[in-house]
């Protein structure tokens, strides 16, 4: 499943939590159109390209781009500052 909402947030020891979320599902429809709209462009270079061995990964490119945007769920990143003890923890649910 895809990662609906990015959750970015900002931890310091002593001070209160800041969480600001991130509507990724807009993303993901403008993504999707985009991706669409290149389908019959895609195909007709993959079919043109066939013939020198090109086409069939440029469209096992294009189709993995899929699977890369549902791995992306239950992503965390966890970025931290020594000197001032923050932490920012970006977290794709």
């Amino acid at each position: 499943m895809i990662p609906l909402w990015l959750w970015i947030r900002v931890e310091e020891p002593g001070k209160k939590r800041f969480a600001m979320p991130v509507p990724l599902f807009l993303v993901w429809l403008l993504l999707g159109a985009l991706l669409l709209l290149l389908l019959p462009l895609v195909l007709l270079c993959g079919l043109l390209l066939w013939p020198w061995g090109w086409g069939k990964p440029l469209l096992q490119m294009y189709f993995h781009v899929f699977g890369l945007i549902g791995a992306l769920s239950g992503l965390t990143l966890d970025i931290g500052r020594s000197e001032q003890g923050k932490i920012t923890r970006i977290v794709m649910k």
